[in-house]
């Protein structure tokens, strides 16, 4: 080969470099998922259904916190379906699911208002929040068909919410 064909072999390589680096750049992909939850190192963001997004520390860091092994982007927050080591039931399941912000709380034991009750002061605690910010989480509060056929399919929503529906 020439040494005119080893500089334009050489410009073309760089010129595709070039281009590839610029395009992934411009493309480079960002910590906001959805434009709806950003997550750093410290802090998760949340979007608010009733204004500001709301930040909170970074929970999926926290030991407490196992993800679903059968479900990417699946995380028990609060408790998982388990039964303890003294054969319990727990009286409720906190679930986050990473791509949107949303959490799922699932009612498993009667009565409903007392698991209700514990699961509030549970995620108010554990994302060091006040009421009026746990209102404004996108999240369901629900009972299970399996637990209660009568009951399920309502969202409950938290107690202390404008929009909860008493049980």
């Amino acid at each position: 080969m020439s040494k005119l064909s080893y500089i334009l072999i050489t410009l073309i390589l760089g010129l595709l470099l070039a281009i590839g680096v610029t395009l992934y750049i411009k493309n480079k992909p960002t910590l906001v998922i959805e434009n709806k939850v950003t997550y750093t190192d410290s802090s998760v963001i949340l979007p608010s259904t009733t204004g500001s997004p709301v930040e909170v520390t970074n929970f999926l860091k926290d030991p407490a916190v196992i993800a679903d092994a059968q479900n990417p982007g699946l995380y028990f927050v609060g408790n998982t379906f388990l039964k303890g080591s003294d054969n319990s039931v727990p009286t409720y399941v906190v679930t986050y699911e990473e791509k949107n912000g949303y959490f799922n709380i699932a009612l498993l034991v009667k009565p409903f208002a007392r698991a209700r009750f514990d699961a509030e002061k549970y995620l108010e605690n554990f994302l060091n929040i006040d009421e009026n910010s746990l209102c404004s989480l996108s999240y369901t509060v629900s009972v299970p068909g399996y637990v209660d056929e009568a009951a399920s399919g309502i969202d409950y929503r938290f107690s202390f919410c404008p929009d909860n529906v008493p049980l």
